[in-house]
């Protein structure tokens, strides 16, 4: 008999680590709109942050090492991606907060902007088409 698949409902939240949760988390508040939620008292520091209108959250994570990417913006590397209704004016809020980005279109002929938060963390903003699966 074969196992039932997992069956997923929904990306819950992404979690990044941080040497200061503090500012990672007004980067996410202040950049891209989160909102800070209650966190529960753990034996580290951090942030819980949502968006209203996805409902996903990022767990903000202080870690002693925690991974960072310096040099140039990776678009290959490790990131998530939020989908966004107005690429422009993603764009312009990002340059209004001085944040580096790179903005391309895709292979797929996608429009996307790159960027990282100050951890170096990589996120990718984009307008996408819909998911069709194969027949």
């Amino acid at each position: 008999m074969p196992l039932a698949t997992l069956q997923p409902l929904a990306i819950h939240h992404i979690a990044v680590t941080t040497a200061d949760p503090i500012r990672c988390a007004q980067f996410y508040c202040d950049v891209l709109g989160f909102r800070q939620l209650p966190r529960p008292p753990f034996n580290f520091r951090g942030a819980w942050l949502y968006d209203p209108a996805s409902q996903l959250q990022i767990h903000v994570i202080e870690h002693p090492h925690p991974a960072r990417l310096e040099g140039p913006i990776d678009t290959i590397t490790h990131h998530f991606a939020l989908a966004v209704a107005d690429l422009d004016e993603a764009e312009r809020r990002l340059a209004a907060h001085g944040v580096e980005y790179l903005r391309q279109v895709n292979a797929g002929g996608y429009q996307q902007i790159f960027f990282r938060d100050p951890d170096g963390n990589h996120i990718e903003v984009g307008i996408y088409p819909p998911t069709v699966l194969p027949t």
